[in-house]
């Protein structure tokens, strides 16, 4: 299975919020291994959510920490998803454009919407297992769809998968309508009727525009998504002396030619993926471990002692014996080491 991502852009919201509730987001971010003050562009690992939500948690003191920071989320964020709905004709063709790109957030957002009668039901998707991003995320949609729709935007339940919670009162006072703990899906229902709400700020040049952003940011985010898909695969096929073009191909399911295709499209190339991934896991067992080199050369995928040390000769420019030695005597480390 692959690893799950969030954009960035996601926790900026959050970091206002735990400014605005009088916690110190620098503080937060310190806990995570960022630097005060600065969130790095691109995408993180969700995994991470679980580190971050038991910092701001500690840092806030407050146990319903998603929860207690989605009732000081800004209405606004300043995304792309956002400009897509202000664009639209009404607030439910908003809603439709911005679920087609809906994973520029995050790669748990299987966001979907039904009409169910009088009611409408946005699925969110299943949002990982820490419950404190859902109950923040929950909080920030009806906060912006209260703001898109001027007040018109009703939530009739909140739908949470996780059991144990905070007292349903709190969320009532947050979200402003009951909620359903044990669900079987993170989902919000509301009126119908809103889909319907025109907006003030339709303007189909602009939607066109916002579109093709989106577009493009979203065939960035997959081009990212193949590259890390490979790079996974040569790392599980290395261990077994494999990691052709054509084993990685099988494993996704595609021709190779087509996945040299693919990758030449997102500026990479198979080989340079396989050398890159060799040379730093090289450098890694070499700084890291006392494994024998004739262990190393079978983990990065050599068949003969001599080959790995030309190739590793040229990508360093010393011997695998002389790196170790002045790496370990300086206690050098190796930056993005697998």
């Amino acid at each position: 299975m692959r690893d799950l991502t969030d954009d960035v852009a996601l926790m900026r919201p959050v970091i206002d919020a735990l400014r605005a509730s009088g916690t110190d987001p620098d503080r937060v971010l310190a806990r995570v291994g960022l630097a005060p003050g600065d969130l790095p562009a691109g995408r993180f690992p969700h995994t991470a959510q679980t580190q971050f939500w038991k910092a701001a948690a500690e840092e806030c003191g407050e146990e319903h920490v998603g929860l207690h920071l989605a009732g000081h989320l800004p209405a606004f964020h300043g995304l792309l998803l956002e400009y897509l709905f202000l664009s639209s004709e009404t607030f439910g063709d908003g809603l439709r454009h911005a679920l087609r790109y809906v994973r520029l957030l995050s790669d748990t957002l299987n966001a979907r919407l039904d009409v169910e009668g009088e009611a409408a039901v946005l699925s969110l998707g299943m949002l990982g297992s820490n419950r404190h991003f859902p109950e923040m995320l929950a909080g920030a949609v009806i906060r912006l769809f209260g703001a898109l729709t001027e007040g018109a935007f009703r939530p009739f339940q909140v739908e949470l998968m996780h059991a144990q919670g905070a007292p349903l009162e709190r969320y009532q006072a947050v979200y402003g309508c009951p909620v359903q703990l044990g669900a079987e899906r993170y989902a919000l229902r509301f009126d119908a009727a809103v889909l319907s709400k025109p907006s003030r700020h339709a303007a189909p040049e602009l939607l066109r525009i916002h579109e093709s952003l989106a577009r493009r940011q979203l065939a960035e985010v997959e081009r990212l998504d193949l590259v890390r898909k490979v790079r996974e695969l040569i790392a599980e096929l290395l261990v077994d002396g494999g990691a052709t073009l054509e084993q990685v191909a099988g494993r996704l399911n595609m021709p190779p030619r087509r996945l040299r295709e693919r990758l030449a499209m997102a500026g990479v190339r198979f080989n340079d993926l396989i050398t890159d991934y060799r040379c730093r896991l090289a450098k890694d067992l070499l700084l890291k471990t006392d494994e024998r080199i004739e262990v190393i050369v079978e983990r990065t995928g050599f068949s003969e002692p001599s080959t790995f040390y030309r190739a590793f000769k040229r990508w360093v420019g010393e011997t695998p014996v002389e790196f170790r030695k002045r790496g370990k005597a300086e206690g050098a480390t190796v930056p993005g080491a697998p």
